[in-house]
């Protein structure tokens, strides 16, 4: 019988698709996380990985191991549960978050969750890309996209809205912007389309069938400071932009509407510090439908 630590560095590596970065997120180094894997496989007289150039890709024994790894796994996540629970009811949350709602909204409201729960602990990885629940990059994720997993309980967080702005020095010094035929004589902001983590950020062609970008960024947050300098039109969410002193709405009958999701897995969502948080971010989203959609 192998050892059931083995199974560790078998869900990281099956989760990240190579040794240096499950490696990383273990702590260790590569050929540790390759002895656990040779040790299992020697013990199952089966291969589990087969190596390609893009990564690790699981066997039919890998595959069929798989399912009662991550069994044990959420076995092994409710037991910490409850005892964490009973010893302390709150404690850290790890939060994953696009990084506009993550920085531009939630951070700067989340006092009176604090005031609330003293003890509570919320780690928030706000990144321009998903944030894994499944690989235990955070224990609540919000995506633009719905996740699909059976081990995620999904509900929809709220929809939003964004719309098109630019500063006033650009708009003074460029030409006349009095319909949506004249986007095409401006200069557009927008997202590195081949490093986009969701079709659902892909929404220039909305207004402008051929936008002449001139800026381009993984993030939003850098959208939003190139349009404040002046570098043209940028298609930003109206909790970001619409409050912000350097920028004019452009155009305001034209707008967009994406929505984001909150997700958790399954072991976790009774948890009761993980509800606060849960909870907390439904009930903020649902009072700010003004500013989140903007009428």
């Amino acid at each position: 019988m192998f050892d059931w630590n083995d199974l560790r560095y078998f869900l990281e590596l099956q989760r990240s698709g190579r040794l240096l970065t499950a490696a990383k997120r273990l702590n260790t180094t590569h050929s540790t996380v390759a002895r656990h894997i040779e040790s299992i496989e020697q013990h199952l007289g089966a291969a589990l990985f087969v190596q390609h150039a893009q990564g690790y890709e699981l066997t039919p024994a890998g595959q069929a191991l798989l399912k009662h790894a991550e069994a044990m796994e959420n076995v092994a996540l409710l037991a910490q549960e409850e005892i964490t629970q009973a010893i302390a009811p709150l404690g850290k949350i790890r939060l994953g978050v696009t990084e506009g709602i993550g920085i531009m909204f939630i951070t700067s409201r989340l006092r009176g969750l604090f005031e609330s729960y003293p003890g509570l602990e919320v780690e928030l990885v706000a990144v321009p890309r998903f944030v894994s629940i499944l690989n235990r990059e955070a224990e609540i994720s919000i995506h633009l996209d719905r996740p699909n997993a059976d081990l995620l309980i999904t509900r929809k967080l709220t929809d939003y809205s964004l719309a098109l702005y630019a500063s006033r020095d650009y708009l003074e010094r460029s030409p006349p912007l009095k319909s949506r035929d004249d986007l095409s004589n401006h200069y557009w902001i927008g997202y590195v389309d081949d490093l986009l983590f969701s079709q659902e950020l892909l929404f220039l062609n909305n207004f402008c069938r051929t936008p002449t970008v001139t800026f381009r960024s993984t993030s939003v947050i850098a959208q939003q400071q190139a349009a404040r300098a002046g570098l043209g039109i940028a298609v930003l969410p109206n909790y970001m932009a619409r409050q912000d002193p350097e920028l004019v709405r452009v155009l305001p009958a034209e707008s967009v509407q994406r929505s984001y999701w909150i997700s958790t897995r399954r072991e976790l969502h009774k948890s009761v510090r993980l509800r606060v948080v849960w909870d907390f971010l439904l009930a903020l989203c649902a009072q700010e439908q003004d500013l989140l959609l903007a009428p």
